[in-house]
């Protein structure tokens, strides 16, 4: 691999698209297609000492980015697609960042590169807040101390912040929503952070946690099936109690409360098509009873399926006329 510096690869071939600064805001968008990379980077300081790098990066040709920090800083990444590969120069160790991946580091004094991979199509954000913004903020390193690194998994990421690479950003209010969406991401990270302190506590593993988080996407997609603790807990490979434990801990709901809320969410939009009965409703979204459909349902919503329905259909058609 060829060693670059960050003023080589990011100069040739940039194209400055658009720009804007103040004092406690600065934006900079560009696009880059040199022979190494077509890049299209959206750079932004949203508020003193936390900084916004948002990155969809064709790699044409390898190359190696180097990397330092004097300062402590905490960083965020986001692996929305591809795969980033890094070398820590003082271990010698390579970290590799996968997609749907959020990495967490919290380090002083940081020598290390990018390896960057020819045929990778890379696309993740970056979130960084330097050392004067965690001593405004002492709390912080309260929660990562010393030389703090931890990866979190999570399957939705790509939708969850697509938006981020497809808005245009040609607005002035974009500053709000930049620094909306950094703040969002932050918050996000610590909740799961401390989720994850306490689930350890609790006596559940990292594997245990991932399988904990496969059962969510297992609800998500066979909600309407007959599922049951037993089937779940077979399905990830992970035991009962250990599964509801953790589940409960991780997104704050019994099992049967959020598969129940899963099946009202779907309910809501079949009724809202006016393409099915009730009894039809209840079937598609895991009800093998309708009467015990209708009852979930009015409790959570206040309207019985038939109100609800009748409801949805007069916003239809007052808002045709």
């Amino acid at each position: 691999m060829t060693n670059l510096s960050r003023s080589k690869i990011y100069e040739t071939g940039k194209v400055l698209i658009n720009e804007e600064k103040s004092k406690s805001f600065i934006k900079q968008i560009a696009t880059i297609n040199n022979q190494f990379i077509d890049l299209k980077i959206i750079n932004a300081m949203v508020e003193d000492n936390v900084y916004l790098n948002i990155v969809d990066n064709n790699i044409k040709q390898s190359y190696i980015q180097k990397l330092s920090s004097k300062n402590k800083q905490l960083q965020i990444r986001i692996i929305l697609d591809g795969k980033l590969e890094k070398l820590d120069h003082r271990t010698n160790k390579k970290i590799t960042y996968i997609k749907n991946e959020i990495s967490v580091e919290y380090n002083h004094k940081t020598e290390e590169s990018l390896l960057n991979k020819q045929g990778e199509h890379l696309k993740y954000i970056c979130i960084t807040l330097n050392e004067e913004y965690l001593n405004e903020n002492g709390f912080l390193t309260d929660i990562f101390k010393g030389s703090f690194s931890k990866k979190l998994y999570e399957p939705n990421l790509y939708s969850r912040f697509i938006e981020l690479f497809t808005r245009e950003y040609t607005k002035q209010i974009d500053k709000f929503y930049l620094k909306n969406k950094t703040m969002e991401v932050i918050f996000y990270v610590l909740e799961e952070i401390n989720v994850k302190q306490k689930v350890v506590c609790d006596g559940l593993n990292e594997e245990d946690i991932q399988r904990v988080k496969k059962s969510e996407t297992i609800l998500q997609s066979l909600y309407a099936e007959k599922i049951t603790i037993p089937l779940l807990s077979k399905k990830v490979a992970l035991n009962q109690s250990k599964l509801k434990k953790g589940f409960k801990v991780l997104f704050n709901k019994t099992i049967h409360e959020y598969l129940k809320d899963i099946r009202l969410q779907k309910a809501i939009k079949y009724l809202k098509d006016d393409k099915y009965s009730i009894k039809e409703v209840s079937l598609m979204v895991g009800y093998t009873n309708q009467g015990s459909f209708s009852y979930a349902f009015s409790r959570k919503y206040s309207y019985s399926p038939k109100n609800f329905q009748k409801k949805s259909n007069l916003c239809k058609n007052s808002s045709v006329l």
